[in-house]
């Protein structure tokens, strides 16, 4: 059997912050474009037998956290300090039920948001990005997330 390599954000998300872990959160694609994180709806389900929205509201908020954590253990630095990322604001709207698995994207913000994210990191030593994350089910919005992240040294 040929092992299977467990993305760094997977593995942080999951020694760090416990409800990841407990919503079996899983790194389904991270590239230029995108984060995608993914989560059973077994784990994840309410009542009715539907996705929970305390679930797919966190999982929007991961997704978005995920792109800051990213992008921040990107930072080629030599004297790379530690830096604390926050969720400042956010807000969700939700549209329909999901019915099966979870799937949030949250797409990587334009080069000049990344660069002015930078400056003002570099220049304040906090900075804030604000990113939109969605949850889709069969091509179509469940749920959508608006959060403004901050990081802090």
């Amino acid at each position: 059997m040929k092992p299977v390599k467990v993305p760094a954000l997977e593995l942080f998300l999951h020694e760090m912050i416990p409800l990841a872990k407990a919503m079996g959160v899983g790194v389904e694609l991270s590239d230029e474009r995108a984060l995608v994180l993914t989560a059973p709806k077994e784990q994840n389900k309410n009542s009715l037998n539907t996705a929970f929205g305390g679930s797919l509201v966190s999982l929007a908020t991961l997704a978005g956290y995920g792109v800051v954590w990213e992008l921040m253990r990107n930072e080629k630095s030599a004297d790379k300090p530690v830096w604390h990322i926050v969720v400042k604001e956010s807000r969700a709207a939700y549209r329909r039920p999901v019915l099966g698995d979870l799937r949030a994207i949250c797409e990587r913000p334009a080069q000049a948001a990344i660069a002015e994210f930078k400056e003002a990191l570099a220049r304040y030593g906090k900075a804030k990005l604000k990113l939109k994350a969605s949850v889709v089910e069969d091509g179509a919005v469940a749920v959508d997330v608006t959060a403004a992240f901050v990081v802090t040294r």
